[in-house]
C-alpha cells in the first residue's frame, strides 16, 4: 500500500525511486546520462576554480568516479521523510486555492487595465511584452520614421529616420506565455487586435514572437495604479522586467548534486574570505584594478558617473573577475601555502554540515591535498560529530566532550585534572582519556547549572548531527538527564523540548543552505553572460518607446528575481527611484500585487520557503497547481472545453517570488528608512501618496504586535480578511465601501484600494480618516467627476458609456462627499486655489510628521521593552534571583521613556573618520555631536543603574555590559545608513519651502494644463492674478475664472511652467489671455502681450529640461547652481528675474532692478532715436552695476557653486520692450543674442571684482545680426 507521500511524489508500487528516470545510468553501465554528463562537466570546471588541484590528464575520470559513486539519492529521500503526508496534503490544498486565486485576479486586473487604457497606453503594453521577448541579432535597429520639415525644391514632406539599437548581443529575453494575461477582446480579429498591431509595427520580426526555447523574462508587471480606480489617462507606463536567471533542475537530485553544491560552498567561501584577509587599502585598490577591467571591457555604453558604479550596475560580472582576480594572486603562492590556504577553509564549512561526511572519498578525489592530512585531523577537523547512530551511553560520552570543548574550555579543564593527575603521578595533559570523563562526568553532576548543559547540549544535537541521528534523541534523553543527577522538574523541562522538530529544522536549513549555495552561484554565472547586454536593451527599449509613445512615458526598471525575493532592489546609487529603504516590503507594497502583462505566475506566497526551494530539485517532483479561467458574463463552462480552460503547472517550473510579507522583526528595521524615502515625495507634488504610504507603515508597526504583518498581497488575494470584514464592523463608511464594491467588483481587484479601505477602517482619529479620503481623492483625481463651474462643487454629468473606472470615482465623490462642507473644499483645492492649497499644505504636513513621531514613539518604547527584558536576565545571573523583572521595570521604565525622544539616524563609520585627520562636512559633524550626546546619556544612565544596584543590592554590576545591553536592545536601523543619512537632512532641509523657491502643487492630481491661463491686474500689491478658465465645456469658451495665485508676472510664469499648468502640445494646449489694464503703474504697463508670455513660457520649458538628480551626489551632498534664465524688461521696465536651479532639481526665482544702476547718457551718434532705448537697456544690464545688483540677490539664496559643473546660462529679453526693425520671427534671436554676447555664463557664478571693467558697446545692432545669422545657419 502506497502512502499519500510516495503517491504525491509520483511512485507506483514496484516502482523505482523517481528519481531513477529513464535515461539515467545503471549500476554497470560505462556511459552517463545526459544529467550524470552535465554533473561531470560543472565538477570539472570548479576543479579548475582551485588553483593547488593539480593538473592532470584523468581529470575527467576522476570526476566521473565522483559522479557515479553519488547517483544515489539518500540525501532527497532524506528531505522527503521530514515532510509528513498530512502537512503535505495540507499545503496542496491551500496553495491550489490561493494559485487559483491568482490566475482569476491577475486576468481580471489585466482585463481592467486594457479596458481603460487609451490607444497608446495598450500599443505600449503590446509592444513592450514584444520587445523582451525576442532578440534577433541579425536585425538589431528598430526604426521611427517621422516628417521632418518640408524640401525647399519639391514642397513635400521630408521623412526623418531615427534608428534604436534595441536588440542588444547577448541579452536576456523569451517570456513563457506571451499573451497568458490578456483579454480574450484583445486577441479577436478585428479592430484592437494586439497581434495585427504588431504585425503592422513590426513585420517579419513577429514570426519569432514568443517561440523562444528557454525563457529567462518572468514577467512584466506594473507598479503603480494602472488598471485601477487610480488609473490615469496621462498615467507613466512603469514596468518592471523580471529575469529569472536560476537554475531549473528538471531531473531530481541526486547525491552527486548536493556534492556540487557542496563544492560550491566552500570555494566561494574560501575565496570570499581570501579577499577579506587584505586590508582594507589592498582590498580597495583590488576593487579598482576589477572595475577598470569591466570599464575596459563594457564601460564604452556608460556615462561617466555609471563607470564610477559599474561593480554596482553589473555585480555578477565583478564577482567572477573578482574572483578571477584573487584565484591569479593565489596561484603565484608557493603550493603548499595554495593547499594551506584552501585546507583552512574545508573545515569551516564541514563542521557546519554533518552530512559532509558521506562525501569523504568524494572531497578527497575533488581536493586531492587532503589525502596528505592525517585520518585522525581530517575527522576531527572536518567531521567530529559523525556517527550513523546514537544510544544513551554514546550520547552521554558526546555530552562530556560538549562540556569539555563548549562549556568549560581548556583552561578549566586541566585545572580540574591538577590533582587526580598529580595523584597519578602524571601531568594533567598526559592524564587518561577514560579517566579525564570520569572526572568531568563528576564535576557535571555537581554543576549546579547541569540541566542548562544538558540543555544546549541537545540544542548542539539537533543543529550539528545528522537528522537520522539527531531525530533519535527522544529515546535517550532522559537516560542521559537521570545519569548526571537531573531531578524530576528539569527532566519535565527537557522533555517537553521539541527535538524532533528543532532537528528537522536544522536538517532542512542545512540542505536549504547548500541548494541556494547553488542556485545563487550558477545564476551568477547566467547573468554575467547578459548583465552587459540587457542593460543596453533595457536602455534603448525605454528610448524607442518613449520616442514613439512621448505621451505615455514607458520606463523599465531591471529586477532580477533572486534578488527580489531577497529585497535586494536597484539601489539608490544605480537609479534615484531605487533604494535600500524598501528592502522587502518593496515586495509586499508594489511587486507582489503588480499587475501581470504576460509570463508565469509565482509560487503560491503562503507556501513555507523551504518548500519552495526545495521543490526545485526534485523534492516533490509530480506537486502540480492548476489555474481555472472563469466564463465571460453568466456563461456557463462548456465540460467538452475543460482542457481549454485551464492550465496547469508543475511546482517545480513556477518562479519563486518569496514570501508575502516580510517578518515583523524584520520589517521594524526598516520603518524609519522608508519614512525618510517617503519623505522626498513631499518636495516632488506628491504628498498626499506619501502619506497613504506612511499611513499604512504606521498602523502595521503602531496597531499590530502579531509575529505576521498584514500583507497588501494577501489582502489582494483574499479581501475578505480586511479588518474590517474580519470583525464585522459597522457604520457609514463600511456601507459605502460594501456597496461601491458590489456595484464595482473591479475594486477588489486593485491594490490601492485594498490598501485605503483596510486604513481607513483601522485608523479611528477622525481627522486623519478625513484627510485620507482627501488624499485617497487626489490619488484617483476626484477632480475628474466634479463640475469645477459651480459653487457647491456639483459632480458632473455622468455618461453611461463612461468606463467602470470613471463611475467608480463619480460614486466614490457623491459617496464620500455627500456632505456640502468638505465637498466645497475639496472643489476649492481641486480648482488650484492658492490659499486653499497652502492651508491643505500645513494639514497635511502636520500629520506626515505626526505619523512619524508615532511611529518612532512606538519603535522607542519596543527598543525600551527589550532592555528591560535583557536587563532582567542579566541582573538575575548577577544576583540569583529570577523575580528581577518587576523591580528593572519599575526601576527604568521612566528614565528609559526620557532617554530618546525620537530615533537616532546616523552613520556610525563618522566615528572613525572623525578619529583621522579627516575633515568632516556639516552633516557629519552634526551626527558627531548626536553621537556623543547618545553615549553621554547612555553612560549617565548606566552609572545610575549599576550605583542602585551596587548601594542597595550589593550586587557588582558590569557598566560596560549594562550600556551594551540598552544600546543592543533599540531596533536597529536597516537600509544603507549614509542613503539614511542623507534623506534625513534633506527631509529636514526641505520640509519648509525656503525664501524665493517656487511653490509647487503638493499632488500631481493638479498638474494638469489649463485650457486658458488669464492674467489681471492687482494695483495695491502691483501683482499679476493668475487665473485659469477650468471650464469643462467644450472648447473651453466661457465658465469660471478662478484665481489661483497672484505673483509677478516671471515669477507667475515660472510656477505654471513647473507646475505643469501650462500644455505644449496638440493634446493640451495652454493659451494665455491678458485683461486690459487702466492702471498707470509702470507694472502695469509694461509693454508684455500675451503672445510673449507664452513665448516666455515655452522657453522655459525648452531650457530647462527635465533634471535627473544624481543619486552619488545626493549621497555625497554635492550641491551646486545647475542653470540660470536671466528674464529682462518683463515684470517691469528695466526689471529683471533670475530663474535658478540647483543638480536637486529645486527652482528659486530673485528679482533685481536695472533701475538701480547708474544712468546712461544718450549716444547722439546712434541713427535713430528709436534705437535709444535698447541701447540704454544694454548699457546699464552690460554695466558692473547690473552684475553687483545680481550677486547681492543671488547670495541670498546661498547656494554652492561647481566648478567642475558650471551652471548653463540664458538669457530672455521682452521683445515689446523696444521698437525694433527686425522680423517678428527673429525678434527674440536678435534680443537674447546680444544679451548673452554680453553676460558669459561664468558671470553668473563667478562674482565679479570691484574694479572689473566692461567695455561700452557702440554697436549692439551688430551683435543681433550676427545671433540671427548664426541661428539661420545652425537651424534653417
Amino acid at each position: 500500500m502506497l502512502k499519500f507521500r510516495d503517491i504525491i511524489l509520483g511512485k507506483k508500487d514496484g516502482s523505482p525511486d523517481a528519481s531513477q528516470k529513464k535515461g539515467d545510468t545503471k549500476p554497470g553501465e560505462d556511459s552517463l546520462s545526459p544529467v550524470a554528463a552535465g554533473q561531470v562537466k560543472l565538477l570539472m570546471e570548479l576543479y579548475q576554480e582551485v588553483p593547488c588541484n593539480p593538473k592532470t590528464g584523468d581529470l575527467e575520470k576522476r570526476m566521473k568516479t565522483i559522479v557515479k559513486g553519488l547517483q544515489g539519492s539518500s540525501l532527497l529521500e532524506s528531505i522527503r521523510e521530514t515532510f509528513s503526508d498530512e502537512k503535505i496534503e495540507e499545503w496542496k490544498e491551500q496553495s491550489q486555492n490561493e494559485f487559483d486565486q491568482m490566475g482569476k485576479l491577475n486576468r481580471a486586473r489585466m482585463q481592467s487595465l486594457i479596458e481603460v487604457a487609451d490607444e497608446g497606453m495598450r500599443q505600449v503594453v503590446y509592444e513592450s511584452i514584444f520587445v523582451f521577448d525576442i532578440n534577433p541579432s541579425e536585425q538589431p535597429n528598430l526604426d521611427i520614421t517621422y516628417k521632418k520639415g518640408v524640401d525647399p525644391e519639391t514642397g513635400k514632406p521630408m521623412m526623418h529616420r531615427d534608428r534604436y539599437h534595441v536588440f542588444c548581443e547577448n541579452a536576456m529575453h523569451g517570456i513563457d506565455g506571451v499573451d497568458r494575461w490578456l483579454p480574450e477582446f484583445s486577441k479577436r480579429e478585428g479592430e484592437g487586435n494586439w497581434m495585427a498591431h504588431l504585425q503592422e509595427q513590426f513585420g517579419e520580426l513577429v514570426n519569432d514572437f514568443g517561440k523562444s526555447e528557454k525563457p529567462i523574462v518572468q514577467t512584466l508587471s506594473t507598479i503603480g495604479s494602472l488598471g485601477g480606480i487610480g488609473h490615469k489617462p496621462d498615467s507613466d507606463v512603469d514596468a518592471q522586467v523580471i529575469f529569472g536567471t536560476e537554475p531549473r533542475y528538471e531531473h531530481n537530485w541526486t547525491d552527486a548534486d548536493f556534492f556540487i553544491a557542496l563544492a560550491f560552498k566552500i570555494i566561494s567561501a574560501a575565496y570570499d574570505r581570501y579577499l577579506l584577509q587584505f586590508p582594507e587599502e589592498k582590498r580597495e585598490q583590488l576593487k579598482q584594478k576589477v572595475k577598470d577591467q569591466m570599464i575596459e571591457e563594457h564601460g564604452e555604453a556608460l556615462s561617466s558617473e555609471q563607470q564610477k558604479i559599474i561593480d554596482i550596475i553589473f555585480p555578477s560580472t565583478y564577482t567572477l573577475l573578482m574572483r578571477k582576480t584573487c584565484r591569479a594572486l593565489i596561484s603565484k603562492m608557493e603550493p603548499g601555502k595554495q593547499m594551506q590556504f584552501f585546507w583552512s577553509q574545508i573545515p569551516l564549512v564541514l563542521r557546519k554540515l554533518p552530512e559532509g561526511d558521506m562525501f569523504r572519498n568524494a572531497l578527497i578525489l575533488f581536493f586531492p591535498f587532503l589525502k596528505n592530512i592525517p585520518a585522525r585531523k581530517l575527522q576531527g577537523s572536518c567531521f567530529p560529530n559523525s556517527v550513523t547512530s546514537m544510544d544513551a551511553n554514546a550520547a552521554l560520552g558526546r555530552l562530556i566532550i560538549f562540556y569539555r570543548d563548549r562549556v568549560l574550555g581548556q583552561r578549566v579543564v586541566m585545572k580540574l585534572l591538577e590533582e587526580p593527575a598529580k595523584a597519578a603521578s602524571v601531568e594533567p595533559a598526559k592524564f587518561p582519556p577514560a579517566q579525564q570523563r570520569q572526572v568531568l562526568m563528576e564535576h557535571l553532576k555537581k554543576n549546579p547549572s547541569r540541566g542548562k548543559v544538558v540543555q544546549q547540549f541537545l540544542e548542539h544535537v539537533s543543529e550539528s548531527y545528522r537528522w537520522e541521528v539527531a531525530r533519535e534523541a527522544d529515546e535517550w534523553h532522559t537516560d542521559v538527564g537521570q545519569q548526571v543527577g537531573l531531578d524530576q522538574q528539569m527532566l519535565e523541562v527537557i522533555q517537553s523540548i521539541p527535538l524532533q522538530d528543532q532537528a528537522r529544522k536544522g536538517f532542512l536549513d542545512r540542505m536549504v543552505d547548500l541548494v541556494n549555495v547553488r542556485v545563487e552561484q550558477e545564476a551568477i554565472r547566467n547573468e554575467a553572460q547578459y548583465e552587459p547586454g540587457t542593460s543596453r536593451k533595457i536602455y534603448f527599449a525605454e528610448e524607442y518607446e518613449l520616442a514613439k509613445y512621448p505621451a505615455q512615458e514607458a520606463h523599465y526598471f531591471v529586477n532580477i528575481l533572486r534578488k527580489q525575493r531577497a529585497g535586494q532592489h536597484t539601489p539608490f546609487l544605480v537609479s534615484p527611484e531605487g533604494s535600500m529603504a524598501y528592502s522587502n516590503m518593496l515586495n509586499d507594497l508594489l511587486l507582489n500585487p503588480a499587475t501581470l502583462l504576460c509570463g508565469l505566475s509565482p509560487m503560491p506566497f503562503s507556501l513555507p520557503e523551504e518548500v519552495k526551494i526545495l521543490s526545485n530539485i526534485g523534492v516533490f517532483p509530480d506537486w502540480e497547481v492548476t489555474q481555472y479561467r472563469e466564463q465571460e458574463g453568466d456563461e456557463e463552462p462548456d465540460p467538452r472545453a475543460a482542457a481549454e480552460n485551464q492550465e496547469t503547472f508543475k511546482l517545480r517550473n513556477l518562479p519563486n517570488w518569496g514570501d508575502y510579507a516580510p517578518s515583523r522583526e524584520v520589517f521594524l528595521t526598516y520603518v524609519i528608512p522608508i519614512f525618510l524615502r517617503e519623505s522626498e515625495k513631499i518636495s516632488h507634488r506628491n504628498l498626499p501618496k506619501a502619506l497613504l504610504n506612511t499611513w499604512w507603515i504606521e498602523m502595521l508597526t503602531c496597531d499590530e504586535d502579531t509575529p505576521e504583518l498584514t500583507s497588501l498581497t494577501k489582502l489582494l488575494i483574499f479581501p475578505n480578511d480586511r479588518a474590517f470584514i474580519k470583525r464585522e464592523m459597522t457604520g457609514p463608511y463600511v456601507d459605502i465601501i460594501k456597496s461601491m464594491e458590489e456595484e464595482f467588483p473591479q475594486l477588489v481587484r486593485d491594490p490601492w484600494w485594498i490598501k485605503f479601505t483596510e486604513m481607513l477602517m483601522r485608523f479611528e482619529d477622525p481627522e486623519v480618516q478625513k484627510e485620507m479620503l482627501f488624499c485617497f481623492a487626489q490619488h484617483i483625481r476626484a477632480s475628474d467627476v466634479i463640475d469645477l463651474d459651480t459653487t457647491t462643487g456639483e459632480p458632473i454629468y455622468l455618461d453611461k458609456n463612461s468606463s467602470w473606472r470613471f463611475k467608480a470615482v463619480h460614486r466614490f465623490y457623491t459617496k464620500f462627499y455627500a456632505e456640502e462642507g468638505p465637498r466645497i473644499d475639496l472643489m476649492k483645492f481641486s480648482q488650484g486655489r492658492d490659499d486653499v492649497a497652502q492651508e491643505k499644505e500645513t494639514v497635511l504636513k502636520k500629520l506626515f510628521l505626526n505619523s512619524m513621531k508615532n511611529t518612532e514613539r512606538r519603535l522607542i518604547q519596543i527598543g525600551n521593552q527589550n532592555t528591560i527584558n535583557r536587563m532582567s536576565q542579566y541582573i538575575s545571573q548577577v544576583t540569583k534571583n529570577n523575580e528581577e523583572k518587576e523591580r528593572v521595570e519599575k526601576i527604568l521604565t521612566k528614565p528609559l521613556d526620557k532617554l530618546m525622544d525620537r530615533m537616532l539616524i546616523v552613520d556610525m563609520s563618522v566615528v572613525d573618520k572623525a578619529q583621522t585627520d579627516a575633515e568632516l562636512n556639516v552633516i557629519e559633524k552634526r551626527q558627531i555631536a548626536q553621537i556623543q550626546d547618545d553615549r553621554r546619556k547612555v553612560g549617565e544612565l548606566s552609572a545610575s543603574i549599576t550605583k542602585h544596584y551596587g548601594e542597595k543590592l550589593q550586587a557588582e554590576l558590569n557598566k560596560e555590559v549594562v550600556e551594551k545591553i540598552i544600546f543592543q536592545s533599540r531596533v536597529p536601523l536597516a537600509g544603507d545608513p549614509l542613503e539614511n543619512v542623507i534623506f534625513k537632512y534633506h527631509f529636514e532641509k526641505n520640509f519648509n519651502r525656503r525664501p524665493f523657491q517656487v511653490p509647487l502643487p503638493i499632488s500631481k492630481s493638479l498638474c494638469i494644463p489649463r485650457n486658458v491661463i488669464l492674467l489681471e491686474f492687482e494695483p495695491k500689491k502691483e501683482k499679476w492674478k493668475f487665473k485659469a478658465m477650468i471650464s469643462k465645456k467644450a472648447g473651453g469658451s466661457g465658465g469660471n475664472q478662478l484665481e489661483m495665485f497672484q505673483s509677478n508676472l516671471v515669477e507667475g510664469v515660472t510656477r505654471s511652467v513647473f507646475s505643469k499648468y501650462i500644455g505644449f502640445d496638440a493634446r493640451a494646449m495652454t493659451s494665455f489671455q491678458k485683461n486690459a489694464v487702466s492702471s498707470r503703474s509702470v507694472v502695469a504697463s509694461n509693454p508684455v502681450t500675451a503672445d510673449d508670455l507664452q513665448n516666455l513660457a515655452g522657453d522655459i520649458k525648452g531650457f530647462c529640461k527635465p533634471i535627473r538628480v544624481s543619486s552619488n551626489e545626493l549621497l555625497e551632498n554635492i550641491y551646486y547652481l545647475y542653470d540660470v534664465m536671466i528674464v529682462c524688461n518683463v515684470d517691469r521696465p528695466l526689471g529683471c528675474a533670475a530663474i535658478v536651479r540647483t543638480n536637486f532639481d529645486e527652482q528659486f526665482v530673485f528679482t533685481f532692478d536695472l533701475n538701480k544702476t547708474p544712468t546712461i547718457d544718450k549716444d547722439p551718434g546712434l541713427a535713430s532715436t528709436k534705437n535709444q532705448p535698447m541701447h540704454t537697456f544694454y548699457q546699464r544690464f552690460n554695466s558692473l552695476p547690473s552684475r553687483k545688483l545680481y550677486w547681492e540677490a543671488f547670495n541670498k539664496l546661498n547656494l554652492p557653486m561647481s566648478e567642475e559643473q558650471p551652471p548653463k546660462l540664458k538669457i530672455w529679453v521682452n521683445p515689446g520692450s523696444f521698437n525694433l526693425n527686425v522680423t517678428p520671427k527673429y525678434q527674440r534671436i536678435y534680443l537674447n543674442g546680444i544679451a548673452e554676447t554680453l553676460w558669459k555664463p561664468e558671470h553668473v557664478w563667478k562674482e565679479p571684482a570691484d574694479d572689473a571693467k566692461f567695455a561700452l558697446i557702440k554697436d549692439f545692432d551688430e551683435l543681433g545680426k550676427q545671433a540671427i545669422t548664426e541661428y539661420q545657419q545652425n537651424h534653417e
